[in-house]
């Protein structure tokens, strides 16, 4: 951010220096009898300073020291007022190289810099006694300083500022890249596991369900289904690397709530027992996004229940009143569902991650020998109307 706003400023700074190299030689020749080469050589010298502050910050502050102490002493015997260091347009210059060196470099090197120069202005005054009065030219010299120091400390607070801003802006695109990565790693998971997991078992119930399957198609049907349960394997180590952080709500997919009743066929087809008790609600009486995550939620728990529990029952019930509640219920088949209780994989957490997206709750666990995931979800109903009923569930 800093950089981009003294970027933008380069051409006003050019300008500035250029006008003070003018007003510097000019003022130094005919205030103070200056040399005319002499002045001009002081001025371009000293106004040079500030655009190579920009590149090259400590060449800038020693080449500014050299030039201003110069001026300094070309005018000594004159005595102006302010002299060796309050004296116009020097000082301007100085401060101006002060200020961006500030900016540039942060406020060690200012500091450093300023005393330096208060330094040799404490030296020029003592050595001035000669010509002028010490005690006003000490006073100049803390004027000075104490001017220089309230123009260092705004400018390293406009830095500490301008370096908040673009950390909170990088902070703010690692989260976007984090929150991407979630959001890719559980669509993958409810989509690809879901399917894959469909494969497999529709893989190694095929000898089962279809007459006579052949010894070699039966290899053949066993071989997909452990190809199957091999891929699934190894997009969850994919998924490991890509779900960095929790919590991430993603975008809205498709598909919806429609899809609920596409989905049940679907896992009836494997030769899962999907019984389903209650209506389907309308499509426009839920909000897209809660559809999305009802639906999820309903396809990652029949896919749990399928590898958890493969023959048993999973009944399911929905319900739409102020809130939409989905209820997925499969009896426990001995110790098949301990894994899934503690909660410990990807499915559970992006089933939780889904309905808290939307402003909605959701618990899973063993209830009475069954393992329950129920889930409550505003429905944000964008048409409401009481006499409609939902259609029937297949």
């Amino acid at each position: 951010m800093l950089k981009t706003w003294l970027g933008r400023g380069r051409l006003a700074l050019y300008v500035a220096a250029t006008v003070l190299a003018i007003v510097e030689a000019a003022i130094l020749t005919d205030a103070w009898d200056v040399a005319g080469g002499v002045a001009l050589l002081i001025g371009v010298t000293h106004a040079g300073s500030i655009p190579l502050a920009l590149r090259r910050p400590v060449e800038a502050a020693g080449l500014s020291l050299v030039a201003v102490t110069v001026a300094a002493l070309a005018v000594a015997r004159e005595s102006p007022p302010g002299w060796p260091w309050m004296v116009p347009p020097p000082t301007l210059t100085q401060l101006l190289v002060l200020l961006v060196l500030t900016l540039v470099a942060g406020w060690r090197l200012a500091a450093i810099t300023l005393g330096i120069q208060v330094a040799a202005g404490l030296v020029l005054a003592v050595v001035g006694l000669a010509w002028n009065d010490f005690v006003p030219s000490v006073v100049e010299v803390a004027n000075f300083a104490s001017l220089a120091l309230l123009i260092g400390a705004l400018a390293t607070v406009a830095r500490r500022l301008s370096e908040s801003r673009s950390a909170l802006r990088e902070e703010h695109e690692r989260r976007s890249v984090v929150e991407e990565k979630a959001r890719i790693a559980r669509e993958l998971h409810d989509v690809i596991a879901h399917n894959m997991s469909l494969i497999t078992v529709q893989a190694r119930s095929a000898p089962h369900r279809v007459d006579d399957v052949s010894p070699a198609a039966e290899a053949e049907f066993a071989e997909i289904a452990d190809l199957a349960a091999s891929a699934l394997r190894q997009m969850r180590g994919v998924l490991d690397v890509l779900r960095t952080e929790e919590g991430q709500s993603g975008r809205v997919p498709v598909p919806g709530i429609d899809g609920l009743g596409e989905l049940f066929e679907s896992a009836r087809g494997t030769g899962q027992r999907v019984e389903v008790r209650g209506d389907l609600p309308e499509l426009a009486d839920v909000a897209p996004e809660v559809g999305t995550a009802a639906y999820r939620i309903v396809q990652e728990a029949l896919s749990n229940a399928r590898r958890h529990a493969p023959n048993e029952a999973v009944s399911v019930d929905i319900d739409q009143a102020e809130d939409l509640t989905v209820r997925i219920a499969n009896p426990l088949d001995g110790a098949a569902a301990s894994g899934e209780s503690t909660g410990g994989g990807h499915g559970l957490i992006g089933m939780r991650e889904r309905a808290a997206a939307v402003g909605g709750s959701l618990t899973a666990g063993a209830i009475d020998g069954e393992f329950v995931v129920a889930a409550r979800l505003p429905a944000q109903t964008a048409v409401r109307t009481p006499a409609k009923r939902g259609r029937k569930t297949p």
